[in-house]
């Protein structure tokens, strides 16, 4: 009777254990003060719905957070500073975040500092997700939203199906007193564009971002010139782009107007969920009849 006694009563100290082992775990993460440097990290973080962990974010993110959180400049030239100053237990950026020197000096603070995966492919993505929701203890939610990208991936490539010729379009990166830059494979640019049912003239011959002559880029003739919406706004109209651009007028682009935009954070830190709302959005304007 009294061993039966003892039996019990060590089992419910175990469960008791358990459970405050389980609270304790969970309250850890609950505290958790994390700094995202990146917008393809922090709209993740959004859509893990652990937003409550953020204490800041950079200056990329700061048309996505839907409060007021301090910002720490951009996430190439962070300062160890004003990051230490915030008092976090981690950073989450991608193999875009910097410089390296204060990288190493939040290290040497005991802060942890994670880089994820930064690729341009959805698989980078999906595992982007999972590499976030580790972080941020929310490997339950990873499944759903990996599922909702898949859905809105695959919902692009049925209507695919319906068109019979591919659009060529041709993103250009455009800044005053340099050289036009396109976007050629290995971009997330380039992968945009092929998500959306387009072809990139630029993949084959050009590798990352590089600048390239105007009659180079008039031998690609694309059928569509694509600008972030930044760019436009500081350069006007189409018609302002073939005044800047006068050679683009030999293109089919130039001949019919044919102008898009893509939201510019949808191209920082890897392919993001963004990338692929901008995809599907992008499909119709290539697309529309």
């Amino acid at each position: 009777m009294e061993k039966s006694m003892n039996r019990k009563m060590n089992k419910m100290k175990l469960a008791v254990l358990a459970s405050a082992l389980v609270f304790s775990s969970s309250s850890s993460w609950a505290s958790e003060r994390i700094i995202s440097a990146g917008a393809a990290i922090t709209e993740i973080i959004y859509a893990l719905n652990a937003e409550s962990q953020l204490v800041a974010v950079d200056l990329t993110s700061k048309t996505l957070v839907k409060g007021a959180y301090p910002l720490v400049g951009y996430h190439r030239q962070l300062s160890a500073e004003s990051l230490m100053s915030l008092t976090p237990d981690r950073i989450i950026g991608s193999n875009e975040m910097g410089p390296s020197s204060t990288l190493k000096l939040l290290k040497q603070g005991g802060i942890d500092v994670d880089v994820v995966n930064s690729g341009e492919t959805v698989k980078d993505l999906l595992e982007r997700i999972d590499e976030v929701a580790a972080l941020t203890n929310k490997t339950p939610v990873a499944a759903s939203l990996k599922a909702e990208v898949s859905k809105k991936v695959e919902a692009i490539q049925a209507h695919l199906l319906t068109q019979s010729t591919p659009k060529k379009v041709l993103f250009l990166m455009i800044h005053d007193g340099r050289p036009a830059n396109v976007a050629g494979r290995n971009t997330t640019a380039d992968t945009v564009i092929r998500l959306a049912g387009a072809i990139n003239p630029a993949a084959s011959t050009v590798e990352a971002y590089k600048p390239i002559s105007a009659e180079a880029m008039v031998q690609m003739q694309p059928d569509i010139i694509l600008l972030s919406g930044r760019t436009l706004s500081s350069i006007g109209t189409i018609d302002d782009l073939l005044k800047k651009m006068p050679l683009l007028a030999a293109t089919p682009a130039g001949k019919n107007k044919a102008l898009a935009t893509i939201d510019g954070t949808a191209l920082i830190g890897g392919l993001g969920l963004k990338s692929i709302d901008e995809a599907e959005r992008l499909n119709k304007v290539f697309y529309q009849d």
